[in-house]
């Protein structure tokens, strides 16, 4: 949700100071429909494999290999529109923190700043096989879902550096894309 906010507000920037839906509309991509249907698929991924019941490992695989495929994209991009390589290297970096450690790691003292208890942090990440709470054996830690980010319940989250290069590359993208064409 808040990857979701971040593009809005950009856009919004981008629109009252002069920017046109019109020019972002034409934006053209290389692979822009693995975009826009896998970038969705990867956000909503914990949710569908809890609900269809998918083995851990294999729902572990699933997400990666999504992950991988829109850094491919955008990296591939990135050329062409330089913001699209901070998208890239986000999900580069939550790629390596969840290979590393067989799902993301989430830090139970930052979900505990949004309000909830750190037990039941704990207890709905043990529901989930693709979020792990940090322990002392967690690789990467820096990489992983660390930042509190506080709000309204609909929105508050806990994030990681690449959540946040991956929304502001894509934000990035959205404000230059509604307000002029490529050279």
């Amino acid at each position: 949700m808040i990857m979701f906010e971040i593009i809005v507000v950009w856009l919004a920037l981008s629109l009252v100071t002069g920017g046109s839906l019109r020019l972002l509309q034409r934006e053209k991509l290389a692979g822009e429909t693995v975009l826009f249907v896998v970038l969705p698929l990867q956000v909503l991924w914990p949710m569908i494999s809890a609900r269809l019941g998918l083995e851990c490992a294999l729902s572990i695989i699933v997400w990666l290999l999504m992950m991988a495929v829109l850094a491919f994209v955008l990296f591939y991009n990135a050329p062409r529109r330089w913001m699209l390589a901070f998208a890239g290297l986000g999900i580069a970096m939550n790629i390596l923190v969840i290979g590393f450690n067989s799902g993301m790691p989430v830090s139970l003292k930052a979900a505990g700043e949004l309000g909830g208890s750190r037990e039941a942090a704990r207890l709905a990440m043990e529901a989930s096989c693709l979020h792990r709470p940090i322990e002392d054996g967690t690789r990467l830690t820096l990489l992983a879902d660390v930042i509190a980010v506080p709000g309204p319940a609909w929105q508050r989250g806990v994030v990681s550096v690449g959540d946040l290069l991956l929304a502001f590359g894509l934000g990035g993208w959205v404000f230059v894309a509604s307000r002029r064409p490529v050279a």
